[in-house]
């Protein structure tokens, strides 16, 4: 007798919808899980790197140059009762710090400040380098001029700033206060003049005539 052979097929399993709803979350879960991942792993991996950039680029209508910023230097050193200039170039800034004798009056630190401002605008142009246009901010500009930077009765500090959004400079003393009596009130220093007459005196005047 010949055996017959009966072919048996498997039948294929089909995911349940437990299952299915169980894979779908762990999908969602698993998304934003990976995202956070690189977001946290790429900075990691670049800390150390410079990052080349300039976050100035386009705002000046002409850059300051090194050679320009020492040739100003050397201008500024000139000015007589000058002993000490420095010349920063520092974020959007050009800072200007000038150490005068000791001894310079008031007069002589206002006329330091008048010629160094001259002298700015003559190498490095206001109009050109420190005035905001419609598309470019450009250079602001600072200038101090002191004697000393000790606290001191007989100091002299006077301050020239320019904003480069601003039509003109001002020039603010930084060694005296603009409101004395509002500096005495927050100090609590009290007055001491002297006051001629006595507030509590009788100013009647005393009948002498006998009656």
């Amino acid at each position: 007798m010949s055996e017959t052979k009966t072919k048996t097929t498997k039948e294929k399993k089909k995911l349940s919808t437990p299952a299915i709803v169980l894979l779908v979350g762990l999908m969602i879960i698993a998304i934003p899980c990976i995202v956070f991942g690189l977001m946290l792993l790429i900075p990691a991996m670049q800390t150390g790197t410079p990052r080349d950039g300039n976050r100035f680029t386009n705002d000046f209508t002409a850059e300051i140059t090194k050679e320009q910023v020492s040739s100003l230097q050397s201008s500024l050193s000139s000015i007589s009762n000058v002993e000490n200039v420095d010349v920063i170039l520092s974020e959007g800034q050009l800072k200007i710090y000038i150490d005068v004798t000791d001894t310079a009056s008031e007069e002589t630190v206002d006329s330091i400040i008048d010629n160094a401002y001259n002298k700015v605008n003559s190498a490095l142009p206001v109009s050109k380098y420190f005035t905001r246009t419609d598309t470019q901010k450009n250079y602001d500009l600072n200038i101090s001029v002191y004697t000393t930077l000790e606290e001191s009765e007989t100091r002299q500090y006077k301050l020239l700033h320019k904003n480069s959004s601003e039509d003109t400079f001002g020039v603010d003393d930084l060694a005296h206060p603009k409101d004395q009596n509002l500096v005495n009130d927050l100090y609590g220093i009290t007055d001491t003049t002297d006051e001629t007459a006595d507030p509590n005196a009788d100013t009647t005047t005393a009948d002498t005539s006998e009656q």
